[in-house]
């Protein structure tokens, strides 16, 4: 079994939904790597005044979405919005093996459970056990673990996956499409249905 890589890449870059479909938008039209670059970094096609965040925004959002297939990129642009945030979710679990790691333990445990919210102790736990057991989460200072934690609350938020109950995330469970349910199973992806939608 391959050892899992963590990142903290989420605590600067959480969920840009509007940035993400215009980058999926150039992929979509047939833009390599170098051309999505030259149009959000050079030509500032996403609307970021610092050129330092206009480079690393483009990097990560291209970097999670070249994780799906033209399908659901497809999907994410063109359909309703719950279906098109869970997508961006998918996608930002499948390039970040923390965030699905916290998806599957926490998110769904609350979807599933009695408890229906998130709280900060759970938060602090998950990276506690993390730090106990990944030598590169054990690295982490409080100021990255904090800013991680942040970035989870952004993303989960700004999806409709959580509403803030003061210091807590009530979790909302989205309303996705069918058919992209039944893609995601078909492509083998169940574990991360089983993760964003407490799936059995």
């Amino acid at each position: 079994m391959n050892k899992k890589v963590y990142s903290s890449s989420i605590k600067k870059t959480p969920f840009k939904y509007a940035t993400s479909k215009k980058i999926a938008k150039l992929i979509l039209d047939g833009c390599g790597r170098q051309e999505v670059f030259d149009k959000c970094y050079t030509e500032n096609y996403i609307e970021i005044e610092s050129s330092d965040r206009r480079k690393e925004i483009t990097n990560v959002v291209y970097s999670r979405l070249i994780h799906i297939d033209e399908f659901l990129l497809k999907q994410f642009y063109e359909s309703d919005v719950e279906t098109s945030k869970f997508i961006l979710v998918y996608a930002i679990a499948k390039s970040d093996e923390l965030f699905f790691d916290f998806m599957f333990e926490i998110y769904r445990e609350a979807l599933l459970g009695n408890k229906d919210y998130i709280s900060i102790d759970d938060f602090d736990n998950f990276f506690a056990v993390k730090k106990e057991t990944d030598l590169i989460v054990a690295t982490w200072g409080y100021f990255t673990i904090d800013q991680l934690a942040k970035g989870y609350r952004n993303i989960l938020v700004e999806s409709g996956m959580g509403v803030r109950d003061r210091r807590s995330i009530k979790v909302t469970k989205l309303m996705v499409h069918p058919l992209v349910q039944d893609y995601i199973k078909q492509i083998g992806d169940s574990e991360y249905l089983k993760a964003l939608l407490g799936e059995n």
